[in-house]
């Protein structure tokens, strides 16, 4: 169809990344990992380096497990994005992660973070450490941002658990 395919890694339906075993993906003018659909990182070490998204999915992205670095514009993208394991390190032009109404059907867009280390490391300018057009929900883990503007939300933001770091001082609060 008419869908350009814009990654290294391209799906129409589901990606899931699993296993022991390393993936490094390079995409120098486009999306390192794209789905349609729904993007799960379960396990492995990925290295992304991509000039757009790190990790690019229409509906869900979900990182159960696993160790996830990614130098991009914008790290991780979805509609809806959780967190509940692993070792993320992101390292981004513009925004770290940003959940956006690409999948309308989903209702409003959301970041949530059950656990695992999440290090974010922003440039400087307009960008968003944690960027969610609907609601922000950290839960549990550790999250060190490291960014002018640490977080922007437009719905809901909660704090309910877990260790925040902002610029290098723990705080209680998402400014």
């Amino acid at each position: 169809d008419a869908e350009e395919i814009n990654a290294a890694i391209y799906s129409k339906d589901d990606v899931l990344i699993n296993g022991s075993g390393s993936l490094t993906v390079s995409s120098e003018k486009g999306h390192g990992i794209k789905s349609s659909d729904d993007v799960t990182v379960a396990g492995g070490d990925i290295t992304i380096d991509a000039a757009k998204d790190g990790i690019h999915g229409k509906e869900h992205v979900t990182v159960d497990g696993g160790t996830v670095k990614i130098q991009a514009n914008e790290g991780i993208e979805g509609t809806i994005v959780i967190i509940n394991d692993g070792d993320i390190t992101i390292d981004a032009a513009d925004d770290g992660i940003n959940a956006s109404a690409k999948a309308e059907e989903l209702g409003t867009p959301k970041v949530e973070i059950n656990g695992g280390n999440l290090t974010i490391t922003i440039a400087q300018g307009d960008t968003d450490g944690i960027d969610s057009n609907g609601d922000l929900y950290i839960n549990g883990g550790t999250v060190s941002v490291n960014a002018r503007f640490p977080f922007d939300y437009d719905g809901v933001c909660e704090h309910n658990g877990g260790t925040v770091i902002v610029n290098g001082v723990e705080t209680d609060e998402i400014s």
